[in-house]
């Protein structure tokens, strides 16, 4: 039988029905504290969501993560915790830890380390209409980089899917400075049929450059994929250089503690602390994307 989005909506409330930490979560997010910082026609938002500090504040070294049992594998998980197989060799769980009321998680049956964008994200962005499937490379906003996954929500509530929907119109890759120069963040975006095998394969293989190491690395990138209205898919590919900003591991009251994953780099900053949400301005936010990502030469280069 096949899944629809709205079995699983149906999904979502029967979880939350029966699992109160979790209900909890997604009840506050009708509390979360936000404003929109706006760059031309595209409105970037700035969320205070206290419950995402356990993300956010993720130790995600290799010591830190061998000592914590895996979350996203089945025997950890807790007992309120279901799973719809969808497809083989995957899960599709309910995120505990929400940032938008729709919130799933695309899980690996098998732990096996966070390599680059799985092909069941494209999978579920053409089996889903209306939803968008997106990846944190394991080095670019992973809190479990040791279990393969993607997460995905409602394409509705990232306003910059819409925005490049207008702007970009023909087949194959643009990059963001040609789309929009107003634009403070740097991407690359695809539009391509649903079997154009060789550019979406570009896409699940593509790299960031690892500023320790100064080599291209394919764990240094965010990357969403979803169908548009018109049952293309379409593709964002944000290459990056850091995991976190500076400001990250200041002390006192030079600290914002923001570590962008894929959300914060489609425009949906997420805040857990207030101080921070109070001191995180548009300067800030725009230093905070120069610190993370490539130059805009280089992006074009690692785009070859």
């Amino acid at each position: 039988m096949t899944t629809t989005l709205s079995d699983l909506t149906e999904f979502v409330e029967s979880q939350l029905s029966g699992w109160p930490e979790a209900k909890a979560r997604y009840e506050a997010l009708g509390l979360t504290e936000r404003r929109i910082e706006r760059y031309g026609e595209w409105p970037l938002i700035v969320q205070h969501n206290p419950a995402r500090a356990v993300s956010t504040e993720a130790r995600t070294d290799a010591a830190s993560i061998a000592a914590r049992p895996c979350f996203l594998c089945s025997s950890n998980r807790p007992e309120e915790q279901k799973a719809i197989d969808w497809p083989e060799d995957w899960q599709l769980l309910v995120n505990p830890f929400p940032v938008l009321p729709l919130h799933f998680v695309g899980a690996s049956r098998s732990h096996q380390p966070q390599s680059a964008l799985p092909l069941a994200a494209i999978e579920a962005a053409l089996a889903f209409p209306g939803l968008v499937a997106f990846f944190n490379g394991a080095k670019a906003g992973a809190s479990a980089p040791d279990h393969l996954h993607y997460q995905a929500v409602l394409a509705s509530e990232l306003p910059l899917l819409g925005h490049i929907e207008k702007l970009h119109r023909s087949f194959g890759s643009a990059f963001s400075d040609e789309l929009d120069p107003a634009l403070p963040v740097k991407f690359i975006s695809v539009l391509a049929s649903p079997d154009d095998d060789e550019l979406m394969w570009k896409v699940m293989n593509a790299r960031g450059r690892n500023a320790e190491t100064g080599l291209p690395d394919p764990d240094m990138v965010n990357t969403f994929v979803w169908t548009d209205g018109e049952g293309l898919l379409r593709a964002l590919v944000f290459p990056r250089t850091r995991h976190r900003p500076a400001c990250f591991f200041k002390e006192g009251e030079e600290r914002i503690a923001v570590s962008p994953g894929a959300l914060d780099m489609v425009g949906l900053f997420i805040v857990p602390r207030a101080e921070d949400y109070a001191r995180l301005d548009r300067a800030r936010i725009e230093e905070i994307y120069r610190e993370v990502q490539p130059a805009a030469a280089d992006m074009r280069e690692l785009w070859r």
